[in-house]
């Protein structure tokens, strides 16, 4: 018999590292929805505005809480967005409306003479 341990220990190590590199490809977002719309299925998509970039994000039907949380927003809302980038779309894995909106103001060095 072969001992095991180590194969067991390199296939648990790899589960683990699959994880980690799933988790760094989403895409995370703050920003303003500047759009809203419906797909053919029914899925709703999102577009939002993050300095000078827009992002679309499908939210899809089979994702309740997220669903009924984007059935509510409206254009000029600030959101927080994570999402899996897939063939030709962004699934939206997380979605969180944030109270306090988005500060657009700019930070600048003070030059102390």
């Amino acid at each position: 018999m072969i001992d095991k341990t180590l194969i067991n220990t390199l296939t648990e190590m790899a589960k683990e590292e699959k994880k980690v590199n799933e988790f760094k490809k989403r895409l995370r977002v703050k920003g303003k929805v500047v759009a809203k719309g419906l797909t053919k299925k029914g899925n709703i998509t999102i577009t939002v505005k993050e300095k000078d970039d827009d992002f679309k994000f499908t939210i899809l039907k089979s994702h309740k809480e997220s669903f009924a949380l984007a059935e509510k927003l409206e254009a000029g809302r600030s959101v927080s967005v994570m999402g899996i980038p897939k063939f030709r779309m962004i699934i939206c894995t997380k979605l969180k409306v944030l109270d306090k909106g988005i500060d657009g103001s700019r930070q600048r060095k003070l030059e102390v003479e």
